[in-house]
């Protein structure tokens, strides 16, 4: 038993006295001791979807003379105020983050003056060993454009108060107003007016008629007042996690985080083993051993993204995920590199 432990002390020992010669130890950040060590922590990027759905809220609002609708022949009329749901469009759009489970301490053993410059960007992902990047890879980020309601909830032609004439007299003034302009709107067709008015003048006040009609005929059948809404929506898969639920979609909920409002909106990314034929590090090598005079970086993978809503896929494309790619080790001494802040990938790298 002496004799066993003598051998475990040297063993132990002689790794100690290999970190201490090795200019640099790169261990993962849940059994880095940095307290006891000089050095610096880097992340490696993960890539977060961004979706923006795009939803018309519609509310149904009842005119006050709905009950005499029949009076201007309207069938479609709105008798409850209410709210709809539209689903109009989803747009996808991605960006890159410090990856938690892909962050290091690299402890520095090197003389002054040997040690190679780290270039992090401001979330902590790094960019370049030796050398910093100039032309930094940017990020593709899409505008979105969502117009603004210009229609209004209330009603623009009231006919007194209550006190003064009965509702039914208010409704049959209302639908003599229209019965009149439905009048000059065909005179103006015809032609039958006395004065000749240019093409330009007689549009102009075609559509302001038909502009009051919309509006008293509002008064029966009431209004649809349709606001643009834009929701957005952050989800992170994983390779253990390559499936998440965002929330619900349903016409009388909208979006919401409930699943059980409506049809459930779903995210998955399917991989398409572009780094499959990669001898890659295994989760237990990149997160327990240390690795000397080596930095992680990674390849990352293609996947196929869907975005579904219920059992219908709504939105799918092609997509760069950093986090689904392979853990791969490169030199550290006498060696320059710059990587991609998006993926994590050497796109430069010589030595010295």
């Amino acid at each position: 038993m002496k004799h066993l432990k003598s051998l475990i002390f040297m063993v132990a020992l002689f790794c100690l006295a290999g970190h201490v010669n090795a200019q640099y130890v790169t261990t993962h950040a849940k059994v880095a001791t940095p307290g006891q060590q000089k050095g610096i922590y880097y992340a490696l990027p993960r890539t977060v979807i961004q979706l923006d759905l795009m939803v018309d809220k519609t509310e149904l609002v009842e005119g006050p003379f709905s009950d005499y609708a029949y009076m201007v022949g309207a069938n479609d009329v709105i008798v409850d105020n209410s709210v709809e749901y539209v689903l109009r469009n989803v747009v996808m759009t991605t960006f890159a983050e410090a990856d938690p489970n892909a962050t290091f301490f690299v402890a520095m053993n090197a003389k002054k003056g040997e040690a190679q410059p780290f270039y992090l960007n401001a979330k902590g992902i790094l960019e370049g060993v030796g050398m910093v990047n100039e032309s930094p890879v940017q990020a593709v980020v899409e505008t979105v454009n969502v117009p603004v309601s210009t229609n209004n909830k209330t009603f623009k032609y009231q006919y007194g108060s209550s006190g003064v004439r009965s509702e039914d007299q208010q409704a049959r003034a209302a639908a003599d107003m229209i019965g009149r302009i439905r009048e000059e709107k065909l005179k103006l067709i015809t032609g039958f007016q006395e004065t000749a008015f240019t093409l330009d003048t007689y549009r102009q006040m075609y559509a302001d008629l038909d502009e009051m009609e919309a509006e008293y005929l509002s008064l029966f059948v009431g209004k649809r007042v349709v606001t643009p809404v834009v929701q957005t929506v952050y989800v992170t898969l994983s390779k253990d996690v390559p499936l998440q639920t965002v929330g619900s979609f349903s016409p009388d909920m909208g979006f919401t985080t409930n699943l059980y409002d409506g049809d459930n909106i779903t995210v998955q990314a399917i991989s398409l083993q572009t780094t499959g034929n990669i001898n890659a590090l295994s989760k237990s090598a990149v997160e327990t051993i240390s690795h000397e005079n080596k930095l992680f970086y990674r390849i990352p993978e293609t996947v196929y993204l869907k975005v579904s809503l219920g059992e219908e896929t709504i939105l799918e494309r092609r997509e760069t995920l950093a986090q689904f790619g392979a853990f791969m080790l490169a030199p550290l001494v006498n060696t320059k590199m710059l990587l991609d802040p998006n993926t994590g990938q050497i796109i430069s790298m010589g030595m010295e």
